[in-house]
């Protein structure tokens, strides 16, 4: 399944709403601290997603199943609200 978080569409609308005819972005301030904003939520995303993944390899190497499982469950929960 592919998958396109709500930050990542947020992202594009902005870009979609501040392309002129030639396709340049144009950004105003206002754009700009929106674009801000959705990339800190985006940095947020990544670093936990990639965290938990991480975590779960160790739990996986560990043998820690019980760990394991809590961390996927919660990836799990992080990848569903990309759809």
């Amino acid at each position: 399944m592919l998958a396109v978080h709500k930050v990542h569409r947020k992202l594009a609308e902005i870009v979609e709403m501040n392309l002129d005819m030639n396709g340049n972005l144009l950004i105003g301030k206002v754009e700009l601290q929106l674009i801000l904003k959705l990339l800190r939520e985006n940095y947020t995303l990544v670093y936990t997603l990639d965290g938990l993944k991480e975590l779960a390899l160790h739990a996986y190497e560990m043998g820690d199943m019980d760990w394991q499982m809590d961390l996927c469950a919660q990836i799990e929960e992080l990848e569903t609200q990309m759809i």
